[in-house]
């Protein structure tokens, strides 16, 4: 049986379909597009997904932006979007759980589906999010913003400066603008994410480090897992865990 998923970000807005186990499926990604900003393209948009669902499909979303959580509903009824009232298989220290964007519900779900208690799930993207699973509690995480983000309001803000593309570069010392901004935005990006995960399991040497979102792929580590479905593969468990639920 097969299971569209819909992940709505703040930049991007995927529709895949899960064939198989969710942590262990296949995963085809069927469309990648901007995530609209404007009420008619958004409309559009929830259409176009709800089209590429297979008849009898269940259908699956997790949203952070409320306009497409709602276009959503309209164009297919049934759609499940994930929050703080599913079933999670995890427990939480959150304060304010209604206001945790529906992805990291879905991130440390997929860490506990993976067979772990003690993880670091960091998601490079919009935002950089790191979740903190401690003894099979979510702990808690930090939000920041996303590498090529920061780097690209820098060079929005600054008039004497321009926009460079967020790519793998050597780590050398820039010699004219371009070439500084180049460099710096994606080393400083990339070391400040690593630097604070490396920070962080300096006391939880026994934690696993679980990379995902469309820039995690800069990040790896020998020692780290990267996977650019986690949030997807999260999202399918919990689904199939609601729709288990009495």
């Amino acid at each position: 049986m097969s299971r569209l998923l819909i992940n709505a970000g703040n930049t991007n807005c995927t529709v895949a379909r899960l064939r198989g186990e969710p942590l262990t499926g296949a995963i085809e990604v069927l469309q990648c597009l901007p995530t609209p900003e404007d009420a008619d393209s958004t409309s559009a948009l929830a259409g176009d997904l709800a089209g590429m669902r297979l008849p009898g499909e269940p259908v699956a979303a997790v949203s952070v932006i409320p306009s497409m959580s709602a276009a959503l509903r309209r164009a297919l009824p049934d759609v499940q979007i994930v929050d703080h009232t599913w079933p999670l298989p995890f427990a939480t220290l959150i304060r304010n759980p209604e206001t945790v964007g529906g992805d990291r519900w879905c991130n440390v779900a997929a860490a506990v589906g993976a067979g772990h208690t003690d993880a670091l799930v960091v998601d490079a993207g919009t935002a950089t999010t790191i979740d903190v699973l401690a003894g099979g509690v979510f702990a808690g995480g930090l939000i920041a913003p996303g590498m090529a983000f920061a780097a690209r309001k820098l060079q929005e803000q600054a008039p004497q400066l321009w926009p460079v593309p967020f790519v793998a570069c050597t780590l050398v010392p820039g010699r004219d603008t371009a070439e500084a901004l180049l460099i710096g935005g994606f080393h400083v990006g990339v070391h400040g994410v690593t630097g604070t995960v490396a920070a962080l399991l300096a006391d939880r040497p026994q934690t696993v480090v679980i990379l995902t979102g469309g820039l995690g792929g800069f990040l790896q580590q020998p020692a780290w897992r990267y996977d650019p479905h986690w949030t997807l593969r999260g999202l399918a468990l919990l689904a199939a865990r609601r729709e288990a639920s009495p």
